[in-house]
């Protein structure tokens, strides 16, 4: 049995995708998200070094006060199932990107369904509706997160 579960956290640990900078910085550079001319590339780059570490697997979950979780942010932008997504674990939030939470969990690449909804975010609350932009990325002297990155 124990042979069982190593073998599945190797098998989930093996898949995991960690994007670069310049992987994610191409990526919001060719996307909606560059439209947004209030926020640059390297924006989006610092916020997603500081939400996940570049991890398209990241699960981040939010517990109340008595331990119990109550939503989770997924993927490489930390998407919350409390506002933008739902699945079989959060069924019940708003789903304003109408989007199943799980399909910011790739393993792979390809974030275009994490910058569609994160697009969506932008357009209705700015960066700061991501806390890990607002206390690390914010106002402050970013631009090396897209150097060398050759955009």
């Amino acid at each position: 049995m124990k042979t069982l579960i190593a073998l599945s956290i190797l098998l989930t640990v093996s898949s995991a995708k960690i994007l670069t900078r310049c992987e994610i910085a191409q990526a919001v550079k060719n996307s909606i998200l560059s439209t947004f001319t209030q926020y640059s590339i390297a924006d989006w780059v610092c916020m997603a070094d500081h939400a996940s570490r570049y991890n398209t697997l990241a699960v981040y979950y939010e517990r109340s006060n008595f331990g119990r979780i109550q939503s989770a942010d997924y993927g490489i932008f930390q998407i919350s199932s409390k506002w933008w997504c739902a699945n079989d674990k959060f069924p019940d939030g708003p789903n304003a990107c109408n989007m199943n939470c799980n399909v910011f969990l790739t393993g792979s690449n390809n974030i275009q369904s994490d910058i569609a909804c994160a697009a969506l975010i932008v357009n209705q609350q700015g960066m700061e509706a991501w806390k890990s932009w607002a206390e690390n990325c914010k106002g402050r002297w970013i631009n090396y997160y897209t150097y060398f990155c050759f955009l």
